[in-house]
């Protein structure tokens, strides 16, 4: 896959019913907010795709600011997705990175393809853009020091293969000193802590790549584990097909719920709010002087024995307020 960025360019955003959020000097300028990177396994499920639609509203409203947006999984259609709701949100040259292996195409493509179908978009599938770690390189090295928060709310592997990383593409660093000298911060959703369990969703996407993060050398900067007990509760977009025929989040609802309630949980965007301190008040940080460790199963437990001073996980705390928030942002239109 190239290596050189290509980033998508803007396509005609829809004229009838959803209309992009408006424009504001906060996001025409690029300097308002957190800088963000997501990685993303956007593809099959809500929680994904309403993040990405919750990112595109904030970065508008100059909260955050994306820098990219990477797929985690082998679906040669996701980057295509990812492209259709930014355009839809008039943020279509967000650079977009597709996972190595996106080729194999052995990932499910659950809503992709019907965002692609409805929506306008520039990029077709993975050939349109690059490598996701050639990707980080090369926006990592043009961010100032520590400074890029990273949401990871999918699988590892970009993670793995950033850290892997040789010298080269926009960087004299290798992938663990450059990750280690521009990331702020890695926020992951995953696990169930503190007790743990076996391997869930993320991990299995690529259990060796998250062993790589979490094992061995681990993960260089500080990390947040937004973990799963929040988004069981998280149950949002109740009102969406209300929205616009055209309104990208209204178009995964549909395909998922079918206008119905929310079938599932929602466990990605508590993450993203968390990163970017949308919702200060509504979360709870613990098992401060631990880390996350690879249990007996196979998945993530909270050992408080770490030399890891700065990791947390996060809990929710409000989740009246949280999903009320949430319901907001997805209605944004």
């Amino acid at each position: 896959m190239a290596a050189v960025i290509v980033i998508a360019a803007a396509a005609a955003v829809p004229t009838t019913g959803f209309a992009s959020v408006p424009r504001n000097a906060a996001a025409r300028d690029g300097k308002a907010g957190p800088r963000v990177i997501i990685d993303t396994d956007l593809s099959r499920w809500w929680d994904d795709a309403s993040t990405i639609g919750l990112a595109n509203v904030l970065h508008q409203r100059g909260k955050m600011r994306i820098l990219g947006i990477v797929s985690n999984v082998p679906n040669t259609m996701a980057v295509a997705a990812i492209d259709a709701i930014d355009t839809a949100y008039g943020h279509g040259d967000i650079p977009l990175g597709a996972v190595a292996g996106s080729e194999a195409d052995t990932f499910q493509h659950g809503y992709t393809d019907e965002l692609v179908r409805r929506l306008p978009n520039s990029v077709r599938d993975r050939h349109d853009v690059p490598n996701a770690v050639a990707l980080y390189r090369r926006l990592l090295a043009r961010q100032p020091d520590h400074s890029v928060t990273i949401v990871s709310v999918g699988g590892y592997t970009n993670l793995a293969g950033l850290l892997a990383s040789k010298r080269g593409q926009g960087s004299a660093l290798d992938g663990r000193a450059l990750a280690g000298k521009k990331v702020k911060r890695l926020v992951q959703m995953d696990g169930i802590f503190p007790g743990g369990g076996p391997a869930f969703t993320n991990q299995k996407i690529d259990l060796e790549s998250a062993s790589a993060v979490v094992g061995g050398e681990g993960w260089p900067t500080p990390m947040a584990w937004v973990d799963g007990l929040g988004g069981i509760q998280t149950k949002v977009g109740g009102g969406l097909c209300a929205e616009a025929p055209d309104h990208p989040m209204r178009i995964v609802y549909e395909v998922l719920f079918a206008c119905g309630p929310p079938g599932d949980g929602n466990w990605d965007a508590p993450a993203l709010l968390y990163a970017i301190g949308d919702l200060q008040g509504a979360f709870t940080e613990e098992g401060q002087g631990g880390a996350a460790v690879i249990n007996s199963q196979g998945g993530f437990s909270w050992e408080m024995s770490s030399s890891r001073p700065s990791d947390v996980y996060v809990h929710v705390a409000d989740q009246p307020t949280l999903n009320a928030r949430i319901d907001e942002l997805l209605a944004v239109g």
